[in-house]
């Protein structure tokens, strides 16, 4: 039984989440089943968080320590979080809240395993278990056509990240004899470089298709815009955090040897132009929140130039903070009638003062304006980048980053100018008051985090 205590956690989500699905089909309660699937996800971060059991499972395949502990606790948030926000869209959902809950479940444990895995087989198959619950909650509204083609295009291009996954894992065992990140690491040779180079580039691509970095990003803003608005939410946060935290570890253990600061440059700087410049066209939010995903991604891409401490307080806290920006916003999107659609934010500060309060914290933090989380971590990100001994890429990180301002602050503009608003833009249920709460949490945080950083974030 020891021998498991590092994957206890996500095991005993995985069982409470098989009983909440038995529970939600018999029973087809829809807040009964919501709050056992909180429950089981709660479980797992309670176990990570309390019993804090480090280790290494059988042949270093999975390793509970400090890092993977970190972002498979955002993980877990981030599944809560969600569900909480899906206990106020009964009428998307329907009566499948049973198979949308363990879907949800099903994919958190996926990513938790790719947070800590240890090995480059186990990197693949928790991807491809979080991904293929994810291609059914994109197209999970079956009568929606945007739902359906989302559905399609994530698994299409899901699939090309696969395989190029594989092919960079079949090389590394070619050259190693082995799949273990640590040993890949350490078996490399310097005459394999060549070679280890291109499979690096196949594996960085792969990833690069999750975290929606530029060019791999085609996919973002059709996903996003056609997936049910708490799917997208959870597709902003979950995937991006377990992928990084895979790829962190595979970069400090794995692929030391390999100069790979062009690609990484490149990745990151086209990321950071076009998901700024092209979220200055969208007028669909869950479009824009897609392009500025992808500028998100390009800043902390930044990270893997640097060493092993600086990577980590750039990294961590800017996921952190990540998740509470995304979840917030979303939560916020969730309250408006028709809240994908910018002109419903017109007046809505004046009616709703609090959630108007809660959206200004948030995007201030999303441009990165002080006194905000937001920018708390881009400019230690951006600090850590100029002292690395890349002062170009840092300034021009700074100036690709002002075009967020326009296009986040336009919200902003518009939520307290003086219009005729309809008092009922603003859904008000009590179940709708939930979401209102999870965006105002998350803009108190925002603001804490910014106010008394070194209290609240890892840096």
């Amino acid at each position: 039984m020891s021998a498991f205590l590092p994957v206890l956690p996500e095991l005993t989500m995985l069982l409470l989440g098989l009983i909440t699905f038995i529970v939600g089909v018999l029973t087809r309660r829809h807040t009964l089943t919501i709050f056992l699937a909180i429950l089981s996800i709660s479980s797992a971060a309670f176990l990570i968080v309390v019993t804090k059991w480090t280790g290494v499972l059988e042949a270093g395949s999975f390793i509970s320590d400090s890092y993977s502990m970190f972002f498979r606790v955002i993980i877990c948030m981030t599944g809560v979080l969600i569900l909480a926000l899906s206990h106020a869209e009964r009428a998307t959902i329907g009566d499948k809240t049973a198979e949308f809950a363990f879907l949800v479940i099903i994919s958190v444990f996926g990513m938790c395993l790719m947070a800590g895995a240890g090995d480059l087989i186990v990197v693949y198959l928790a991807l491809e278990t979080f991904s293929l619950s994810s291609y059914v909650l994109a197209g999970f509204l079956r009568k929606d056509r945007r739902s359906i083609e989302a559905g399609s295009k994530y698994f299409i291009l899901g699939t090309v990240a696969s395989i190029l996954l594989l092919v960079s894992i079949a090389v590394f065992y070619g050259l190693t004899g082995t799949t273990s990140i640590e040993e890949i690491g350490r078996l490399l040779k310097d005459k394999d470089l060549t070679t280890s180079s291109l499979a690096s580039v196949f594996l960085i691509c792969a990833f690069a298709f999750k975290l929606s970095l530029a060019p791999f990003h085609a996919w973002a803003p059709d996903v996003y815009e056609g997936s049910p608005t708490v799917v997208t939410a959870f597709f902003s946060v979950g995937p991006k955090t377990a992928a990084f935290a895979a790829l962190g570890r595979i970069f400090m253990y794995a692929l030391g040897k390999i100069d790979l600061t062009v690609v990484i440059i490149i990745l990151s700087v086209l990321s950071m132009f076009i998901g700024n410049l092209l979220a200055l066209r969208q007028t669909n939010l869950k479009r824009m929140f897609a392009y500025s995903s992808i500028a998100h991604a390009g800043y902390i891409v930044m990270a893997f130039l640097l060493t092993k401490d600086a990577f980590l307080s750039s990294i961590m806290p800017y996921l952190l903070t990540y998740a509470f920006m995304n979840i917030g916003a979303f939560a916020v999107v969730l309250s408006i009638k028709e809240g994908e659609k910018l002109s419903s934010y017109s007046g809505v500060a004046k009616i709703r003062p609090l959630l108007g309060f809660s959206m200004t914290v948030i995007l201030f933090s999303l441009t990165g304006i002080p006194p905000t989380a937001g920018f708390i971590v881009k400019f230690n990100i951006f600090k850590n980048v100029f002292m690395a001994g890349y002062p170009f890429l840092a300034l021009l990180a700074v100036l690709l980053s002002i075009p967020s301002a326009f296009y986040y602050l336009r919200i902003v503009l518009l939520m307290y100018r003086d219009a005729h608003v309809d008092p009922q833009i603003v859904l008000d249920t009590k179940l709708n008051q939930l979401n209102q709460g999870v965006s105002l949490a998350s803009a108190l945080f925002l603001l804490f985090a910014g106010i008394m950083p070194t209290l609240t974030l890892p840096l």
